[in-house]
């Protein structure tokens, strides 16, 4: 069970893509599927897995949407940090940085 004053980290990916290659370097506490409600499922797996990381896959214009209406880009694989402040982009591993 995570800390409950951490992060949870929500890995998005989209249903019908390849997983990514960097998936491997996070220690993924859940796997999960949305075909509906995206955000409710993220929302709700978010308070559930403080501390920990879970992926979830989801329509491609389900996840953008998501994370724009969170004030995100909709750039698909996304990470996520997900606590009582909000949303926060992370870097995926290899990412190019700015």
């Amino acid at each position: 069970m995570g800390d409950l004053q951490c992060p949870a980290t929500a890995i998005l990916l989209p249903e019908d893509g390849v997983l990514p290659s960097w998936l491997d370097r996070f220690r993924v506490a859940g796997r999960f599927s949305a075909p509906h409600d995206a955000g409710v499922l993220i929302d709700e797996k978010s308070d559930e897995y403080r501390g920990e990381a879970f992926v979830v896959l989801a329509p491609m214009a389900d996840l953008v949407l998501v994370l724009r209406s969170r004030g995100l880009p909709g750039d698909l694989p996304a990470v996520v940090e997900i606590d009582a402040d909000g949303w926060r982009p992370v870097d995926r591993p290899g990412a190019p940085t700015a």
